[in-house]
Formats: C-alpha cells, sequence, structure tokens
C-alpha cells in the first residue's frame, strides 16, 4: 500500500470516528438539555406546592382556635340534644292536653 493510500485511509477513518463521536455528542447533548427542561419543570411545580403548602399552614387555626372551635361544636350538639328533648316534651304535653280535652 503506497503512502498517500495509506494517509486517505487513515484520514477516512478518523474522520468517520470524528463524525461518529460528535453524532453520539450531539445525541447526549441533546437528551441533557431534554432532562434539563424537565428537571426545571419539577422546581417549578414544586416551587408551587411549597407555596400552596405554607398558605395551608397559614391557615391552619392555632391551638387555641382548634381547642374553641372543639368546644363550641361540642356544646352545639348538647344544645341540639336539648332542642329534641324541649320537642318531645312539647309534643308530650300536646297529646296530653288533647286526650284531656273532650
Amino acid at each position: 500500500m503506497s503512502s498517500a493510500r495509506w494517509w486517505s485511509v487513515a484520514f477516512v477513518t478518523l474522520s468517520v470516528g470524528l463524525g461518529a463521536g460528535m453524532l453520539l455528542q450531539s445525541q447526549s447533548a441533546s437528551a441533557l438539555r431534554t432532562e434539563i427542561t424537565l428537571r426545571r419543570e419539577e422546581n417549578q411545580k414544586l416551587g408551587r406546592l411549597r407555596a400552596e403548602y405554607l398558605e395551608l399552614l397559614r391557615a391552619q387555626p392555632s391551638d387555641a382556635e382548634l381547642q374553641r372551635l372543639r368546644s363550641d361544636h361540642a356544646a352545639v350538639l348538647r344544645l341540639r340534644a336539648e332542642i329534641n328533648a324541649l320537642k318531645a316534651r312539647a309534643d308530650a304535653m300536646a297529646r296530653q292536653q288533647t286526650a284531656v280535652s273532650p
């Protein structure tokens, strides 16, 4: 093989190798850009979720407020029971009056 032909084969081989390397690097860079975009979107979503979480924390009642609400709820239940008992007594009294009245 002549020296010129050997250099041509070496040059072509080197060119093909460099071209393949550049293609692989380009594909890798494209995949990394896509991953970066996805990570940025996830980061933005995480930021929104953190803001929502902090908003929910601020909206939570304090321990004292929660205790007050629980006692108010218990009072409402007691008052409902009392109202139902009074209605039952009133109905019973009305039935007695109609039974006694001719």
